[in-house]
């Protein structure tokens, strides 16, 4: 645990009446990528929809652009509620590639 001043309200400059500890979870990310894929799966809170191969795939933007360039520059700046980007029809195995990014999970062939 590290203490940690400058917390609810308080600049960095004040000294808290007690010092305040933060625990660090060591799965609280894994659990926020779970929850987010769940989600994902049964469409909930979903705001982009690829289309690959005339498939298409649910997800969160929010998510997309975090892990990945590419999808911070298409996603970035879009102000539609529900959108709808197309990717080139070269891609292949892209709901593999979509639930790495939701779970950080890779399967080996």
């Amino acid at each position: 645990m590290t203490v940690l001043n400058g917390v609810n309200g308080m600049s960095v400059d004040e000294k808290p009446d007690s010092p305040m500890y933060v625990y660090e979870s060591t799965v609280h990310c894994t659990n926020i990528l779970l929850g987010l894929n769940d989600q994902r799966k049964k469409d909930i809170l979903c705001d982009v929809t690829l289309i690959v191969e005339r498939k298409e795939f649910r997800a969160h933007r929010a998510v997309l652009a975090a892990c990945s360039e590419y999808f911070w520059q298409a996603l970035v700046g879009q102000t539609k509620n529900d959108l709808v980007v197309s990717l080139p029809e070269e891609v292949q195995k892209f709901g593999l590639f979509v639930w790495w990014l939701m779970t950080d999970r890779k399967l080996a062939e």
